[in-house]
């Protein structure tokens, strides 16, 4: 993705305000749409199944990748393409929406008819998902080792000597590695990189991310879908 149009990467996919790819698209925001359904009481299963039906609406109005603010804003829209998703399986007589732990879905869920306004939830969710995008976008930029040293360093705590010799790094590269991608991240992100919460919110999002068999699934899935529509 160009960076020029906006001023940080990060506001570019909270507002969907330029121009996206389909794979962009679906890479930075099916795990907005998967989280949120499994906070909303889908099972695993179910909340795939929302996955696949809000990114094929998404797909079939193509004018999306670039999002016009008259219309609001781009996350809220997208907040209720995926209630109607959720509340589209609820239908159907053939699901099972679970709620997490266990417990079988019940008449105290949300309306299926109306989708309620954006909660605590889905903005965690949302923005979760997109910090967790801009990582993979300074990854796939970055030099493979100098990026491991970073992960290593900043997101999992280790000590500088320890990373050394993980890596084959000295110290000396291991504190230029760290500080040119935080200087990269501070960059692309924007707000979080003038309060001191960037480290700590991109640790949080890549806890809350869905298990890598999840996204494999959901890919092949996703792929099956496009070709037969």
């Amino acid at each position: 993705m160009s960076t020029g149009t906006r001023p940080t990467l990060l506001r570019r996919l909270r507002d969907a305000s330029d121009s996206m790819a389909w794979e962009e698209f679906f890479a930075c925001y099916w795990s907005t749409v998967y989280g949120y359904a499994r906070h909303r009481g889908c099972s695993e299963h179910t909340a795939e199944e929302v996955v696949q039906d809000v990114m094929l609406k998404v797909f079939q109005q193509r004018d999306v990748f670039r999002y016009d603010p008259a219309r609001g804003r781009f996350r809220d829209w997208l907040h209720r393409v995926v209630c109607n998703g959720i509340a589209e399986r609820r239908r159907r007589p053939s699901e099972r929406v679970r709620a997490i732990g266990g417990a079988r879905g019940n008449g105290d869920l949300e309306g299926i008819d109306a989708a309620p306004a954006p909660d605590a939830a889905w903005e965690t969710a949302f923005e979760q998902a997109l910090l967790g995008a801009l990582l993979d976008a300074i990854r796939r930029e970055s030099n493979p080792r100098d990026f491991v040293a970073f992960e290593l360093i900043t997101l999992q705590g280790r000590r500088p000597a320890e990373v050394a010799r993980i890596t084959g790094m000295t110290r000396n590269l291991v504190y230029k590695a760290r500080r040119k991608i935080m200087e990269r991240l501070r960059e692309l992100s924007g707000s979080y990189a003038h309060d001191g919460r960037l480290c700590r919110e991109v640790r949080a999002a890549l806890a809350c991310r869905p298990a890598p068999a999840v996204e494999r699934s959901l890919t092949d899935r996703i792929e099956k879908t496009m070709r037969e529509n």
